[in-house]
């Protein structure tokens, strides 16, 4: 009944765990129970806010906490309450939107993660630089901010990418969430680093954390994780950094990692 005590497996969602729209193959779902009914600890490293978890929960249901916001919350859902967050002061986050709003008035729009269930936006070709709007905008959040998503042509984001690491290496993280989207969040955040967290803080009984991604974003969490594994369909940049590649999204991927998993524990074991 412990095959599987001691491992914790952290996956992406779009395009990693979900096959399309969200849907969890029913491959993966049996995979997944099978895990955690042998020990296994299971759950989500996603952009979006913690409760995007329950949009699984008829086929799937993690037993450990969700990495959120794309790593700058830990959530236990269980609970209901944050295990821990990684937050950036709003000055630091003032000056670089609005570096942002003077230099690329064409980026549609700037998400703001102000809580961790509630983000507001800001359009910069809407308000000319310095007529106040981006000051009005700040007063009203609060002192310390989770994680930005700026939306923008595709052949813009990796423009806009190196211009603000360049800048601005030295407070933030600057990740590619698909090619219209560019993740900003503090940079001693990430998805591999509230895994480290979970796996060195919580007193959880963690031997091996497997971490599964597919796109920028998820560098942090195959870097950090004890084994990286990227999807089939990942980027060539995560493929280059995982230290295994599975199936597609489409293929079960989350079901052959845990059939990879058992086969190696049984090897062991002879």
């Amino acid at each position: 009944m412990n095959r599987f005590r001691g491992f914790l497996i952290c996956t992406d969602c779009d395009g990693t765990l979900t096959y399309e729209a969200g849907k969890v193959s029913d491959e993966n779902a049996q995979a997944i129970r099978y895990f955690q009914e042998e020990g296994g600890l299971f759950t989500l490293a996603t952009g979006r806010f913690p409760g995007h978890a329950y949009e699984f929960q008829e086929k799937v249901r993690v037993n450990a906490p969700v990495v959120a916001l794309n790593g700058t919350v830990l959530y236990d859902l269980a609970k209901k309450r944050i295990i821990h967050e990684w937050t950036t002061e709003k000055q630091d986050c003032y000056e670089l939107l609005s570096y942002i709003q003077k230099n690329y008035p064409e980026v549609w729009e700037l998400w703001v993660n102000y809580t961790f269930q509630d983000s507001v936006s800001f359009q910069p070709g809407n308000h000319p630089y310095q007529d106040g709007a981006l000051e009005q905008f700040f007063d009203r959040l609060p002192d310390r901010l989770y994680k930005f998503l700026s939306f923008q042509k595709s052949e813009l984001t990796p423009v806009l990418q190196q211009d603000l690491k360049a800048r601005f290496h030295d407070r933030f993280r600057f990740d590619m969430s698909w090619p219209e989207g560019l993740e900003i969040q503090p940079i001693n955040s990430g998805k591999g680093i509230a895994v480290q967290y979970m796996k060195e803080q919580l007193g959880f009984d963690i031997h091996t954390t497997v971490g599964v991604g597919d796109y920028e974003n998820d560098l942090n969490l195959l870097q950090y994780a004890d084994i990286g594994y990227a999807v089939e369909n990942a980027v060539d940049s995560v493929k280059a950094a995982a230290d295994r590649i599975t199936v597609s999204n489409k293929e079960h991927a989350l079901a052959k990692i845990i059939a990879d998993l058992e086969r190696e524990i049984g090897e062991t074991k002879r």
